[in-house]
């Protein structure tokens, strides 16, 4: 009988006891939107779990550097060997010693824990069971977790969520240490790390990242440290999406009612001295005048001359334009 469905209809702990109860073995895949979670399951057992979101994959070598368990320059030292030998990483870090067999088992079985914490607060999803796939091949470390041990403390981190998330309602908030409490209190080990890497700039979800402890464990660290008032919220880190890039001032808008006014202004100016040179005279009336006077006397002495060959007296003269 094939598995498959949507969440909706068939909840995680029922499924996982449908596998369980037939001992099959194969690879629950579970997909919502651009999410997918992949359960690889061994006779009722739980081998291993792997969670993706978007482009980005939940890996075990990306956690155990963000965690501190193996240093940076160490992991670029084994990415390198891992290059040149084709060898497997966790196959180089377990061979060569840099973790123990013990170690990276309860590593791993923290990170599936952590895995199906996430899927419990799913409330839809598609599902698919693939019988006799795995989802580990060439591991060479054989995990095997109980189902029923699993589902019981997911469901236990279920029922806390809400309050915790109610305190802690973002992965954005920045929270500071209260330097001289009203309640001393002795910490546990994990609440003492969490509060170790508070510096007034990493927010919830670098804290999730680095502190080692997974989403749960970190956001109940910080729900204990602010109930106890032993910290308190400093501020809220902008969203990506939230901060929106400064628009810049374009002209293109004002090109054409520019070179509107411009000509405007060109015409309105050339009317206005048009007009101006238009109603004053460039030479006064009497110099016009004056002028006129001396060209008529010059023809008037011509004109006596060829019919009196003299020229005439100024009086004469005098006496034609005085008319």
């Amino acid at each position: 009988m094939p598995i498959e469905g949507d969440l909706k209809s068939l909840n995680l702990p029922s499924i996982l006891q449908l596998i369980a109860q037939e001992r099959l073995t194969g690879v629950l895949k579970i997909k919502k939107r651009n999410e997918i979670i992949d359960i690889g399951i061994y006779e009722s057992q739980i081998t291993g779990a792997f969670y993706e979101r978007s482009d980005k994959a939940d890996r075990l070598e990306n956690y155990l550097v963000m965690s501190g368990f193996i240093k940076k320059n160490l992991f670029e030292m084994i990415e390198e060997i891992h290059q040149e030998t084709k060898r497997p990483i966790m196959n180089i870090i377990i061979e060569d010693k840099y973790l123990t067999i013990e170690e990276i088992q309860r590593i791993i079985k923290f990170k599936i824990q952590e895995v199906l914490d996430e899927v419990f607060t799913w409330q839809e999803g598609e599902f698919k069971f693939e019988q006799g796939a795995v989802i580990y091949p060439k591991s060479m470390l054989k995990i095997r977790l109980g189902i029923e041990g699993l589902v019981i403390e997911s469901a236990r981190r279920f029922d806390e969520w809400p309050k915790i998330i109610k305190t802690v309602p973002s992965g954005d908030l920045v929270y500071k240490k209260i330097e001289r409490p009203e309640l001393k209190l002795k910490l546990s080990d994990d609440q003492d790390r969490v509060i170790s890497l508070l510096d007034g700039h990493r927010c919830v979800d670098d804290l999730v990242e680095i502190s080692g402890l997974g989403r749960f464990h970190t956001y109940s660290c910080l729900y204990h440290l602010l109930t106890t008032g032993q910290i308190e919220l400093a501020y809220a880190k902008p969203r990506a999406e939230q901060v929106r890039p400064k628009r810049k001032l374009s002209l293109k808008f004002l090109k054409t009612p520019i070179v509107a006014a411009i000509i405007l202004g060109a015409l309105i100016i050339e009317f206005i001295i048009g007009n101006r040179l238009s109603t004053k005279p460039i030479l006064s009336f009497s110099v016009i005048k004056e002028e006129q006077k001396e060209q008529d006397y010059n023809d008037y002495q011509q004109i006596f001359y060829y019919r009196h060959n003299r020229i005439p007296s100024v009086s004469e003269v005098a006496r034609i334009f005085e008319k």
